[in-house]
């Protein structure tokens, strides 16, 4: 990707066992620019964005790899979500967490 904010579609996260969690008053510079560099070194990263979101609970911000899917096939984003354990998506357009159902696949 080309460092642009995306508009449309929908957020998977797709390597959740990738993802990077730090409480927001403890955020580091470093910390952060080493887990973006390692992830630029795996395979299919250029066919990826960077997703975060903040947990208003806990305080702690997330950092995801994420596949954006596009907006017509946001019932094989909610499908790609659950298969990967996530409780949302996100949809991009609208700038709504989308909550994905429990249940088998």
């Amino acid at each position: 990707m080309d460092g642009e904010p995306v508009e449309h579609g929908i957020s998977v996260c797709t390597r959740p066992s990738r993802s990077f969690a730090f409480t927001l008053c403890h955020w580091n510079d470093g910390a952060v620019d080493r887990w973006l560099r390692d992830r630029s070194r795996e395979y299919g990263w250029r066919s990826r964005c960077i997703g975060g979101w903040l947990d208003p609970v806990s305080d702690t911000v997330w950092l995801d790899v994420v596949r954006i899917v596009p907006p017509g096939l946001s019932m094989v984003a909610c499908l790609m979500g659950r298969a990967m354990q996530q409780h949302c998506v996100f949809d991009l357009a609208r700038g709504e967490t989308v909550r994905l159902r429990r249940g088998s696949l």
